[in-house]
Formats: structure tokens, C-alpha cells, sequence
């Protein structure tokens, strides 16, 4: 097995996430790559501090679907699993991926928990980011939802990764990844028990550019992949979109015993899903990305 870490981010909190991995990697002999975006000196450093580590140099600026292509690439494992570096693993996450990989999926997706619980426009960030894809989002097992699997905390067997670790490479991101995938017949699952909990402490600016230039990218490439002959319709839904994606997220919240967290932080993640929505608008209006 091969776990593979997409890292842009600071070095404090990459070695957060190095400290959950390589202890369940040292048991279970598994491959650790880090695909990191850096300067060559940064790197050798990085290199230099993780001997058993393999890192996979990226140029600076390189986005999350290329850093993640990358790694892929260079995986070898029959097995492989995807992170972030704002991520933190349980420390049963290698097995229970690789328990559930055992079966027939072809793609395996884990739960999101929340390591940074202090201030509401975390927990926001969290909710708006990562709320579809929390630990009770659904039922252990088979899922015809590829929405359900989230490219932070997600494992691969191998008749899948070549394509996989091509697609990201050509800067796509999980959900058109999985939806390929699922048209062409894998079977995907979800594994509620593979969980990682975000590390990152954001900022509120910092993160409604986040969601509007991931909305607008969203957008435009959906078109690309669908008929564009329901753009109208969607741009007709675009101001529906902020609540229903709450009253979702809300739903999830509930299962899973965050219904306070939710309702403190509602303010913040209403914010972040209205610049979301304001991001799909532009891009279906730009129309199909190239």
C-alpha cells in the first residue's frame, strides 16, 4: 500500500500530518509519499528530515489536483491512499482503508472530522468544505453518490490510479475523477470509520476567495463534462443554492451530534456557501472550461 500526502501548505502543518501517518505506515510497511509544492532548498530540507519518506518535488503554485496527480504517479503500491497535508489521520485509517479496499470497491472514501473546534469560522470553513463528507454523512458501505467522496481522505486500487493520477494531472479535481469513474462501471464506498480531521485555522477574506474561485472552476468544468443545454437551467437555480447546501450540511451536522457546532457557526458558513454559489455563477456564465 502507498499513501500519498498533496502538500502546498506550511511546514507545521505538514508535520502535524507526518506524525499521524508514520507510525500506522512503519507498522503495516506502507509506502509514505509526499507530492509537496516548494522551492528545491525547502524540499532537500523536507528530504533531510524524513529520511523514510519519499518526497515527489512539485513547482511552487502547483494546485491540489497536480500535486495529487503527481504522487499518484509516482505510487507504487497495489493500494493508495490520498491526503492533505491539513489533515491529520486517526490512527486506524491505514487499515480500515485497507480492510475495506480488501472487498470489491475500486475507490474507498473516508470521514471528515474537525480538529480545529475553538473558533466558529472554523468550524464554518469546515462545514461549508468539508460538511458533505463528515463521519455520519452516510451508511458504512457501497455508494452510488460520488459527491460523497472527498479527494482529502479517499484510497484507490490499483486497475484505477493510472487514470486517476492522469486525470488529476490535467487539473481535475475528485468529483469529475469519480464520476468518470463510476460511469465506466468502478464501484465506490465509504468508509465512515477512515477518518481525518482538518488542521487548518483560516481566514474569513482567505477563504471566500477559496470557495468562489472553487465554485467558478466547479462550474465550468460540470458544463465541460455535461450537455451544456441545461446551463440556463442552472444558473436559474444558482440563488436556491446557498440555503439548500445548508439545510444538507445541517442534516449531516445532526447525525453526527453537531447541531450546536452548526448552529454557532451558521453565520460563517452561509457566507462561505453564498461565495460558492456566486462562483458557479460566474462560471456558468464564462461557459465550459477549455
Amino acid at each position: 500500500m502507498s499513501v500519498v500526502v498533496a502538500s502546498f501548505r506550511s511546514r507545521v502543518v505538514l508535520d502535524a500530518s507526518l506524525a499521524a501517518l508514520l507510525p500506522q505506515c512503519a507498522d503495516r510497511d506502507v509506502e509514505l509519499i509526499v507530492a509537496r509544492a516548494d522551492e528545491p532548498r525547502a524540499l532537500a530540507a523536507l528530504a533531510a528530515a524524513y529520511p523514510t519518506i519519499r518526497v515527489v518535488p512539485c513547482a511552487p503554485g502547483a494546485d491540489i489536483p497536480r500535486l495529487r496527480g503527481a504522487g499518484l504517479a509516482a505510487a507504487g503500491g497495489e493500494l493508495v491512499a490520498l491526503t492533505e497535508d491539513h489533515c491529520v489521520a486517526d490512527a486506524r485509517w491505514v487499515s480500515v482503508l485497507r480492510q475495506y479496499l480488501d472487498g470489491p470497491a475500486d475507490v474507498v472514501g473516508g470521514g471528515m472530522d474537525n480538529a480545529r473546534t475553538a473558533r466558529a469560522l472554523d468550524w464554518g470553513a469546515f462545514f461549508a468544505e468539508y460538511g458533505f463528507f463528515g463521519a455520519t454523512a452516510a451508511p458504512a458501505g457501497d455508494v452510488a453518490d460520488a459527491m460523497l467522496l472527498t479527494g482529502a481522505n479517499v484510497a484507490y486500487r490499483r486497475r484505477v490510479v493510472a487514470d486517476v493520477a492522469r486525470w488529476m494531472s490535467a487539473g481535475a479535481w475528485e468529483n469529475v475523477v469519480h464520476d468518470r469513474l463510476r460511469a465506466r462501471g468502478a464501484s465506490l464506498a465509504f468508509a465512515p470509520e477512515a477518518r481525518v480531521a482538518q488542521n487548518l485555522q483560516y481566514g474569513f477574506s482567505a477563504f471566500i476567495a477559496d470557495r468562489y474561485q472553487h465554485g467558478r472552476d466547479y462550474a465550468r468544468v460540470r458544463l465541460a463534462e455535461t450537455s451544456s443545454t441545461s446551463r440556463w437551467g442552472r444558473l436559474a437555480t444558482i440563488p436556491l443554492l446557498p440555503p439548500i447546501l445548508a439545510w444538507r450540511v445541517a442534516r449531516r451536522a445532526r447525525r453526527g451530534d453537531r447541531s450546536r457546532a452548526f448552529a454557532r457557526a451558521l453565520p460563517f458558513t452561509m457566507a462561505f456557501l453564498t461565495a460558492w454559489a456566486a462562483g458557479e455563477l460566474v462560471g456558468y456564465l464564462h461557459g465550459p472550461a477549455r
